[in-house]
């Protein structure tokens, strides 16, 4: 009866004991699944984090992908540009080459005309001849500029051939008006003196009754008078 009743008093200890051993097993296995799950969501953000990654650097490739393959195209096309300024650069210089023996013998044309040209105005188209040699000469123009100044030159000698014109000017010392029509008819004349002339190779003089008809050149070539029709002196010289 002893033994039995020694038993009776121990096992309600041994009971809870092993209750509170249960439990602390559980809670140690349910931390340690917290534990897991825990470690398996740090997995998983990593895992996303990593696929997110892994996207973003596809993109990036593909974008740089599509650029480099739009700046090769670019680079392409500029060493087309480059080949074909090359090429107009060679062409260029080949022009410039035939270009320059064209305008000096353009130029020397244009000298032997204003030589056996009638000499009106002839210190003026001188100067312009001199002028237009300097500017062939300066490194500093380009054959372009250099070719409109010859085209200019010829297009002021092109004019004086439909144009009419009066000025003043020394003859043998004497104060003068001097006519031009075109290059038809080339006069001086004085009021003041009663002389007058026509050049015909050299200056021949004309009768004082055609100072009258010279005078009223003048004032048409001045504006002073509105353009008729001119009696001027044949150049043949049969009618002085």
């Amino acid at each position: 009866m002893f033994a039995s009743l020694c038993i009776s008093l121990h096992t309600p200890n041994t009971f809870a004991q092993n209750i509170e051993k249960v439990l602390a097993t559980e809670r140690e296995g349910l931390a340690l699944s917290q534990r897991a799950q825990e470690k398996v969501n740090v997995l998983d953000d990593q895992a996303q984090f990593a696929q997110r990654q892994y996207r973003q650097i596809l993109r990036e490739q593909q974008l740089a992908n599509k650029y480099q393959s739009l700046l090769s195209a670019q680079v392409k096309h500029a060493e087309e540009v480059l080949q074909g300024i090359q090429k107009k650069q060679k062409s260029l210089r080949h022009t410039r080459m035939m270009l320059m023996p064209l305008m000096q013998e353009m130029l020397k044309t244009l000298s032997t005309m204003i030589q056996s040209d009638t000499p009106f105005l002839l210190p003026e188209r001188q100067a312009r001849l001199r002028n237009l040699q300097q500017k062939l000469q300066d490194p500093s123009l380009s054959s372009g500029e250099q070719m409109l100044s010859l085209l200019d030159a010829y297009q002021v000698e092109l004019s004086y051939g439909y144009s009419i014109e009066s000025w003043q000017g020394k003859f043998q010392n004497k104060l003068v008006t001097f006519v031009r029509i075109g290059r038809l008819g080339y006069y001086y004349f004085s009021v003041e003196a009663q002389q007058a002339a026509v050049w015909q190779d050299k200056w021949k003089p004309l009768p004082k009754k055609w100072i009258p008809y010279l005078k009223q050149a003048q004032q048409v070539a001045s504006g002073e008078i509105p353009p008729h029709i001119l009696t001027l002196p044949r150049l043949d010289m049969e009618s002085l």
